[in-house]
């Protein structure tokens, strides 16, 4: 590759980056434009590019924040579940910690309960204890009757009443536990009544404190609520938003969109800053950036025209001496042409000559036939010229 074509090709490179950076600027000029109220200027086409980029900019921007919506919306639904989460956890310890309470406060109401002249009212909460404790008492009763026959008995009749003793003891010990159970049951139901008002001291604490622990079970459940109205409020935003389904997926495709249109914006200031090149409408725009950037790409253009001139001188010279080589090709070729055409007619004399003599000799023979004149051998052809003489060959291109 010769020293022109090397040159050729650098220029074009530099061409195709300053054709970047023109494209470049006119974007930026268009952007810087942009911020100009489309009312505020007197261009019409000027105008319709503003109006089309405030068009398109305001969709790049409803589009991002429904991105950073959805964004917001997914975080705060997962940080309100957790809370959900986290809070049932917390009601479910408060309640085991309630309930291990039942039957220390069943037990002391139902105490209390046996104390008070009016405690009528409350017998429906502590009937099945009641009815234990008479069990209880009838067991015992039973089991003290049982020793007293043990000691008056004779070594057999011992023996069948151990085993009733052994078998009233278990039945005690069963009552004892139904009688704890019951205790629980009567401690969770007496919470919620005034019973309360009649205790002192230890259990009267107990009830505040059962009732504490309830209050905070209660308010968890009622945070957590207004916690699920807002997480069913924010679902029908994203429902609104088209992301309840596959919120990434929905905004992958805002993305997508977002990217076409700012695609298509780049495009207008485009557009826009190539207007202000061609019309010069710095006026239009009061703005020191905007001038000084028509004022660089207008240079870069300049420069551009430059190279393409010079491109253009380079590739002129380069036909001028190809079509120079040619040409001193052909006239060789002509030349050559000529001379193998003088061979040509020097050829075709020589083949007369032979052609005359040919029909003289025929003439004679003829005459010998016909008994005119006796038979002579023909005479020689006269010396010919040199036909064939040396021919250059054509210069070599």
């Amino acid at each position: 590759m010769d020293a022109r074509k090397k040159e050729i090709e650098k220029l074009d490179v530099d061409l195709r980056r300053l054709d970047h950076q023109i494209t470049a600027g006119c974007v930026e000029i268009g952007r810087l434009a942009s911020q100009v109220s489309p009312p505020a200027v007197n261009t019409e086409e000027l105008a319709k590019y503003l109006n089309s980029a405030v068009t398109l900019q305001n969709s790049i921007t409803g589009l991002q924040a429904d991105i950073e919506r959805i964004r917001t919306l997914v975080q705060n639904l997962v940080a309100l579940q957790k809370e959900n989460e986290d809070a049932l956890r917390r009601r479910d310890q408060i309640l085991r910690d309630r309930q291990a309470r039942f039957m220390e406060l069943g037990a002391g109401a139902f105490g209390l309960y046996r104390k008070l002249p009016e405690g009528a009212v409350y017998r429906p909460i502590f009937e099945d204890l009641l009815k234990l404790d008479r069990d209880v008492e009838g067991r015992n009763a039973e089991l003290k009757l049982l020793q007293e026959q043990e000691n008056s008995r004779g070594f057999f009749d011992k023996i069948k009443l151990k085993a009733r003793k052994v078998m009233v003891r278990g039945e005690i010990n069963r009552l004892d536990r139904l009688k704890a159970a019951a205790f629980e049951t009567a401690g969770a139901k007496v919470a919620d009544t005034d019973l309360a008002r009649h205790a002192d001291g230890g259990l009267r604490d107990l009830f505040g404190s059962v009732r504490e622990l309830k209050g905070a079970a209660d308010s968890i459940l009622t945070e957590n609520e207004r916690r699920q109205a807002e997480m069913e409020d924010q679902r029908h935003e994203l429902g609104r938003l088209e992301a309840s389904e596959r919120p990434d997926d929905r905004i992958r495709e805002l993305g997508r969109r977002i990217e076409s249109l700012t695609k298509e914006l780049d495009v207008i200031h485009c557009w826009t800053g190539q207007l202000f090149l061609e019309r010069d409408l710095k006026r239009e725009v009061p703005d020191d950036g905007v001038g000084a950037k028509v004022d660089e790409v207008a240079t870069l253009r300049d420069t551009i025209r430059r190279k393409r001139q010079a491109i253009d001188r380079l590739k002129a010279e380069g036909e001028i001496e190809e079509i120079q080589r040619k040409e001193k090709e052909r006239r060789a070729r002509r030349k050559q042409f000529e001379e193998e055409m003088r061979v040509k007619e020097r050829q075709i004399g020589t083949i007369d000559i032979e052609i005359n003599v040919g029909l003289r000799r025929l003439d004679e023979l003829k005459r010998v036939v016909n008994g005119e004149m006796p038979y002579i051998d023909s005479p020689p052809l006269p010396p010919l010229p040199d036909l064939y003489p040396p021919i250059e060959p054509p210069p070599k291109s």
